[in-house]
């Protein structure tokens, strides 16, 4: 194929464009009362028993 100009963006023009990622979602924060709230891992790849019990546990425990 022949270009009109020297310019890399002509080149640029005629390639087909890349696929991008959807935005995120922003997730909607945990009601109050629910074992996640305050949590920022609240809607990701989060599973029971969470990080924030064993804090609990592991604070109770000193304090005996």
């Amino acid at each position: 194929m022949t270009w009109f100009t020297d310019s890399p963006f002509e080149r640029m023009m005629r390639e087909v464009p890349k696929a991008q990622p959807p935005e995120p979602v922003p997730q909607k924060p945990a009601p109050k009362g629910h074992p996640c709230y305050g949590c920022g891992q609240y809607g990701a790849i989060c599973v029971r028993p969470c990080y924030r019990d064993r804090a609990k546990h592991t604070n109770d425990k000193k304090g005996e």
